[in-house]
């Protein structure tokens, strides 16, 4: 049975490369001993003979006015075959591919009938100028459905095809054609379906696509193209073939197969038309020669396509690319409307009914939809007022407090601040205020500026202002004094966080009052979030040791370091995780996209909070995976779907390169063990800075599992059950401890300097002065 199967499989294999039928005319004496002797030994060639039936359309056609009874009709098609009889007349033609013999009327007559329906929407005049045409067709998914509609009105009288692929089983969800084709190159196919349409068509193939090295022959050989339709997957060829097309003064039609998008380029009437509308013109042509993944033909391809005017399940399915699918969608539906699309202006432009060039939309969506669609408030709106002047002198007169030991001067007290102010805080939120008054410094928590759908109980914002705090201790004691400092001094009220006093050392000198400190506040100015990534660096374990002596004196804080390579995958798999969870739940989504981050924009504004999007060391396919995530009906459809792998490639690479993954955790559940926890954050970030170690918080997973612990029946079942999972395997990752609180995630890696730092806000947005109840306030309400 196998050796049966093998040899049938070989006369099969002999056949790939054949889409030429063979014409028998049996006037002809040889072809008529050529076809019996065919037939004897193929004895399972399929015939069919429907002669009779063509020869009555063409007399029906030929006399339109005369209305035939059958008798009448019999005669008539005797008469036209005179002394001939019908096995002779006309053409046999034989498909090898498929071992069926055809019996039609010879090419005049048979060209005729088959283009009759077409008048007068083409006239004949029209339809023999279009069998004069050359057309060629780059690229075999959306060029087979227009090849083939183009084939049936017969637009051209040659058509050339390129395309290197063969026929695979997924291309059969857009591409019509029979399982029995699988392996056959496509081209291939597409010719024989051509011919078996019409035998009279010259059909030229290339079956290794389009290269640089046959672009003059496919665009010249046997005269230069009338019209080329492109539908390649090459970035390369797709730019260079529009190149060569405009040298030579060639029109393209491109459809593109999502929303009706169909673009013309009119190269014969424009001959300095920039390519592809100018749409690529900041990208390097010869750079696409090298691109071969998904990702790195992004920036390209988008721009080629239309970035902003992609359908939503396009953008939704490109952030899947390469996840849980391997390549764009394509929809059969599409592909065939855009077939008869792409047909319809390539005739339009044969036959100069059209000049224009531009890009299209016959969006079905748009047109056939419902009239009225539900509208959504989708604009992240802060939730708390501002904190004003009067409510925080308010606050700081109730507590009752002896007079102040030293008096700083203003000038003192605004450099204090300003070295306060640059402590990192969750998103850059910067969640203080600060008031001066009777000698004192009052720090307040700015809920305004530190609220987070995250942020339950404000654990992120207080640990924010613990780092500030921080700063603000090491500087007084570089600049020779100290500070008395009551946390929560109004119980009932956490929105005043501390009162600072300042007194005088001892012995006042620069000196200050342990050599750590000192070196920690000469890093207060340089100290920053670094998001370059880099190849991973293994560090020593005196590298760590030293961040851990960081923490002296605060024992309420523990650093947890993984730097194991399996360690970092474990982590970067639950961090990723996490990172995906928060950008698919619409609050998370809205405050990241809308609240944090901070897009540049074409006039260079300055952003004084947030997270600058330069300060993200993001490829150009990074930037436009983020802008694609950055639409929420694209979220939508991908938390629909419970997918979005795609989201977690932001932040991979970077785990996974990284030298080690630290944790910050703190004793307590009050909030000055948070305090306390800040101030530890900001010492081992000051450290690692100065020995040369790029820091980068990583906090998702901190965020969901604050929330999670507080309000899991509030989230979508698949994101509790996947936190739910989750949460336990950071635990054991980290040894978390059940008296430990994590309040800090963080990479630590050998990188490059950041080019760019996000910015803080000026002193005076953040200060009230009002040091006696005469002073006039100064800061905002």
């Amino acid at each position: 049975m196998h050796e049966l199967l093998q040899s049938r499989l070989s006369e099969n294999i002999a056949q790939k490369q054949v889409f030429q039928p063979q014409f028998f005319y049996l006037s002809n004496v040889e072809d008529k001993l050529q076809l019996k002797k065919l037939l004897v030994e193929n004895p399972h060639i399929s015939v069919f003979d429907e002669l009779k039936n063509q020869l009555e359309e063409l007399i029906k056609s030929l006399n339109p006015t005369t209305i035939f009874t059958k008798e009448t009709l019999h005669e008539a098609v005797n008469t036209h075959l005179g002394t001939i009889d019908s096995y002779s007349y006309g053409v046999w033609v034989y498909y090898p591919w498929s071992a069926r013999l055809v019996h039609i009327v010879d090419k005049e007559e048979f060209i005729f009938l088959r283009t009759s329906r077409n008048h007068y929407k083409i006239t004949p005049e029209e339809q023999k100028f279009l069998s004069t045409r050359k057309i060629g067709v780059v690229g075999l998914s959306v060029g087979q459905s227009v090849s083939v509609t183009m084939a049936m009105e017969r637009l051209f009288g040659e058509i050339r095809l390129a395309d290197f692929d063969l026929l695979e089983l997924t291309n059969l969800n857009r591409i019509r054609t029979g399982i029995h084709n699988l392996g056959l190159p496509k081209v291939i196919s597409v010719a024989r379906e051509i011919m078996e349409i019409d035998p009279f068509l010259n059909v030229i193939c290339y079956t290794d696509g389009l290269t640089e090295e046959n672009m003059d022959d496919f665009f010249t050989k046997g005269g230069n193209l009338d019209l080329l339709v492109e539908e390649c997957d090459g970035i390369d060829i797709k730019i260079l073939c529009r190149y060569k097309a405009r040298e030579l003064g060639i029109p393209i039609v491109m459809e593109a197969s999502d929303r009706g998008l169909l673009d013309v380029e009119r190269f014969d009437l424009e001959p300095n038309r920039p390519i592809l509308h100018g749409l690529i013109d900041h990208l390097d042509p010869q750079k696409a020669k090298t691109l071969k993944t998904s990702e790195e033909k992004l920036p390209y391809m988008l721009p080629i396509v239309g970035f902003e005017t992609l359908s939503t399940r396009l953008k939704a399915s490109a952030l899947e690319v390469g996840q849980s699918i391997t390549t764009w969608p394509q929809l059969a539906s599409a592909v065939t409307f855009g077939g008869g699309l792409t047909a319809d202006v390539s005739r339009r432009i044969l036959l100069d009914e059209y000049q224009e060039s531009g890009r299209y939309y016959v969006d079905l969506e748009e047109l056939v939809g419902n009239t009225t669609e539900p509208k959504t408030e989708n604009k992240w709106v802060i939730p708390i007022a501002p904190l004003s002047s009067e409510e925080m002198i308010r606050l700081a007169d109730t507590i009752a407090l002896k007079p102040a030991d030293l008096q700083l001067s203003e000038s003192m007290i605004q450099e204090l601040l300003t070295a306060a102010n640059l402590a990192p805080s969750s998103g850059n939120n910067q969640p203080w205020k600060w008031l001066y008054r009777n000698n004192r410094l009052f720090l307040f928590l700015e809920q305004s500026r530190s609220y987070s759908f995250w942020d339950v109980d404000n654990v992120f914002a207080y640990v924010g202002l613990g780092a500030a705090l921080e700063n603000l201790i090491l500087k007084t004691r570089q600049k020779g004094y100290d500070i008395q400092l009551s946390h929560f001094p109004k119980k009932q009220n956490s929105t005043l966080v501390a009162v600072i006093s300042f007194i005088a050392r001892d012995a006042i000198s620069s000196e200050p009052s342990t050599p750590l400190d000192g070196f920690l506040a000469e890093h207060i100015t340089t100290r920053v979030t670094n998001r370059n990534n880099s190849s991973r660096t293994v560090l020593s374990q005196e590298k760590f040791s030293e961040l851990q002596n960081a923490l002296q004196n605060n024992a309420e804080s523990s650093l947890h370091i993984l730097s194991q390579e399996k360690e970092l995958t474990e982590a970067a798999n639950i961090i990723t995780a996490c990172e995906r969870l928060r950008f698919l739940h619409p609050e998370g989504h809205r405050e990241f996209f809308q609240h944090e981050l901070r897009w540049p924009d074409a006039e260079g504004k300055v952003f004084e909070d947030g997270l600058d999007l330069r300060t993200f060391d993001l490829s150009s396919s990074d930037i436009l995976g983020l802008r694609l995530a950055k639409s929420p009906e694209v979220i939508a459809m991908l938390r629909n779907w419970q997918k979005g792998k795609g989201l977690e490639r932001f932040s991979k690479k970077l785990i996974l390169n990284s030298s080690a993954i630290g944790l910050v955790s703190v004793r307590g559940n009050d909030n000055t063990s948070l305090l306390h926890g800040g101030q530890a954050i900001q010492r081992i970030w000051l450290m690692a800075n100065a020995m040369g170690l790029a820091v980068q918080p990583v906090m998702a997973p901190l965020y969901l599992f604050n929330y999670y612990h507080h309000n899991a029946l509030m989230l979508p079942e698949f994101m509790r059950n996947e936190l739910s999972a989750l949460y336990p395997k950071f635990n054991q990752l980290f040894a978390i401890k059940d008296s430990q609180r994590p309040v800090f995630l963080f990479r630590l890696a050998i990188a490059n300097s950041p080019k760019v730092r996000s910015l803080r806000l000026p002193i005076e947005k953040t200060v009230v002065w009002a040091n006696s109840p005469k002073e006039v306030i100064v800061g905002h309400k």
